[in-house]
């Protein structure tokens, strides 16, 4: 008799567990190199990378030997030699260390026939390089045989790695020194660091020489030959060190360009981890680039492969047993027909009850639409009236602030016009001319005022000069000199003389006369009327922070978040456009600033509302470079 388990034969489950395997072993092969290719192609990307910035960095400082050996005063002195003048070696040490400042090396030097050095960059400090012996280092050879050398080593002295250029300097066309640049090559370590990735550059030793991993530099990766050791000390390459071997092993190969390997886990110590090994040679000769990828993502794309053919088989397995059951229920339903041919007469009745429920139902529903479009038509219209009406409101705002903005000026213009015919009776022209010069900057003021719609809508091009700050603010206040006497407003000003910053004149004029009127507005009904403009020295990013604070009731958290959005105000209806502040947002990005608000500590001076703006300085270095 055949067994069977719930209707199948037992060479059935056979046959199925045997597919399962075959099928999930290769959707998880399959899955692993595709994975695996991927992690390749993003090794490719890496070592592309990798090798372009090593070749910049290398580019920076290959040319500067060759430039300092054709400097007159270097070729004298090693035509000197101990001969030299006192003012000769100091003029060549000062010319090192100014090169090596601009440049950012590490040292130069000027290096004899003999392979002393006889100059300088750190000639003035205790650990002057000025007296040491490099004959013994392949670069300076090279450089007299060749007319220049490259190499990689520790630095005896110092003790810190970097890579050395050299250039013969000669004369008449004969060698008589050298002279060498020291690189530091902790920017490329810094530059290459990624999560779960390691990269390293790889000497023609097979030492490590610049890694990711600081516990890897000077490893081998393969063993040294004792002609290798013999060169090594001989060169003092690695300053004396013992070079171990890294502890890895190879457990596979991928393609031409890539391996597997386990190497030890720098993120878990004393752990191993396996690694996707992919390398390429270096710009400089004998050495290559290695990066190492971590193959924890294919493992995953492994476990979702098996995960989805198992999930696959469970619902094949299941759709199995459904149709036996299925055919189980078939054949129960054959030996009750008669008992549903009763129950399909009955059905037919329900069916004709149901169907004329429901036909009364789709009249009822065809009625409901119709109404529901007739709704939907005044709704439409009722919105196209609301929109009109909000036209005609956002236009009544905008005259009455463009009303408020110029009636400030020209009540400041009256006065001044006022003033001038009076120094004019009182035969007193310059005082009336200063007088009038103010009303031409007052009109200009205006001026821009009444562009600010068209300011609001297009951002202009700026061309941003050196702005004294000290004459903004003062224009600022001369414009609300009346309103700050009469509303008894006390304006503290903190700005130090000379401030310079990035700006164009009239909308950085406008921008603080913006600022001052909210704060003005703010203190109005305050029992202390206080402002503060403060403004500090530039930082060493060459910033001026200026704020402008007041005593007032400060500004409602939920209005906060969209202070510099389009028509948001905190005035009465009629006392603002609520574009004062998106305007003011706007210049200032365009000075290339940034404009930030913000309710002072209740610690503070009186609270309320506080403005800050970072400037651009007008150094004079940035000022030296027309920035």
């Amino acid at each position: 008799m055949r067994m069977r388990i719930r209707g199948i034969p037992l060479w059935g489950w056979a046959a199925a567990a045997a597919l399962y395997f075959g099928v999930a072993a290769a959707a998880v092969e399959f899955a692993w190199d595709r994975a695996i290719d991927a992690l390749a192609e993003v090794g490719a990307h890496r070592l592309d990378l990798y090798t372009a910035s090593l070749k910049s960095e290398l580019g920076r400082f290959e040319m500067m030997p060759a430039i300092v050996a054709r400097q007159d005063s270097v070729r004298a002195l090693l035509g000197a030699g101990p001969a030299a003048s006192p003012e000769l070696l100091h003029e060549v040490d000062t010319y090192l260390e100014a090169v090596n400042n601009d440049a950012g090396s590490l040292a130069v030097d000027v290096i004899d026939l003999q392979g002393s050095v006889i100059a300088a960059s750190n000639w003035n400090q205790s650990l002057s390089f000025v007296g040491t012996n490099v004959s013994y280092r392949p670069y300076f050879k090279d450089a007299l045989a060749h007319g220049s050398g490259r190499f990689f080593g520790i630095g005896t002295n110092t003790g810190m790695p970097g890579l050395y250029f050299a250039s013969a300097v000669r004369d008449a066309g004969k060698p008589i020194g050298a002279a060498a640049v020291k690189v530091s090559v902790d920017a490329l370590e810094s530059a290459w660091r990624t999560p779960g990735e390691a990269a390293m550059v790889i000497d023609g030793n097979g030492v490590v020489v610049i890694s990711t991993v600081p516990a890897w530099k000077f490893t081998a990766l393969r063993p040294i030959t004792a002609q290798q050791q013999r060169d090594i000390q001989a060169s003092r390459q690695y300053a004396g060190r013992n070079v171990d071997a890294l502890s890895y092993q190879r457990v596979g190969d991928w393609n031409g360009n890539a391996w597997l390997g386990r190497f030890p886990d720098w993120r878990r110590p004393g752990k191993t981890t396996r690694f996707l090994a992919m390398s390429r040679s270096a710009p400089q000769a004998g050495d290559s680039v290695m990066v190492l990828l971590d193959v924890a993502g294919a493992r995953h794309q492994q476990q979702l492969a098996l995960a989805f053919v198992t999930g696959a088989f469970l619902i094949a397995g299941l759709y199995a047993l459904y149709a036996i059951q299925r055919r189980r229920t078939i054949a129960e339903k054959l030996n009750a027909q008669d008992a549903l041919r009763l129950a399909n007469d009955q059905l037919e009745i329900t069916v004709a009850q149901r169907t004329a429920a429901l036909t009364a139902t789709n009249e009822r529903m065809q009625q409901e639409i119709v109404e529901r479009k007739r709704t939907e038509q005044r709704l439409r219209d009722t919105q196209q009236e609301v929109v009109h009406a909000g036209k005609l409101a956002v236009l009544g705002q905008m005259a009455a602030g463009l009303t408020h903005e110029l009636n400030q000026p020209l009540v400041a213009i009256r006065t001044l016009c006022d003033n001038a015919r009076t120094f004019f009776e009182r035969n007193q022209p310059a005082q009336a001319v200063a007088n009038l010069e103010r009303v031409a900057k007052l009109v200009d003021s205006m001026a821009v005022l009444t562009s600010e719609l068209k300011t609001f809508a297009r951002k202009p091009e700026v061309e941003r000069v050196a702005v004294s700050l000290n004459e903004a603010v003062a224009h600022a206040r001369l414009i609300y000199d009346a309103r700050i006497r009469d509303e008894d407003v006390r304006l503290d000003v903190k700005i130090g003389s000379g401030t310079m910053l990035w700006a164009e004149s009239s909308q950085l004029q406008q921008v603080i006369v913006n600022l001052l009127g909210n704060a003005l507005d703010a203190v109005r009904n305050q029992e202390r009327r206080v402002i503060t403009i403060v403004a500090g020295e530039p930082d060493e990013r060459e910033r001026v922070l200026f704020t402008i604070a007041d005593s007032g009731a400060g500004i409602a958290p939920e209005v906060l978040a969209h202070l510099f959005e389009p028509f948001v105000t905190t005035k009465p209806r009629g006392h603002g456009l609520g574009l004062g502040l998106a305007i003011t947002s706007r210049i200032v990005e365009g000075f290339g600033a940034k404009i930030t608000a913000s309710n002072q500590a209740h610690g503070g001076a009186e609270g309320g509302a506080q403005f800050t703006i970072e400037f651009a300085a007008a150094t004079s270095q940035r000022m030296a470079h027309g920035r």
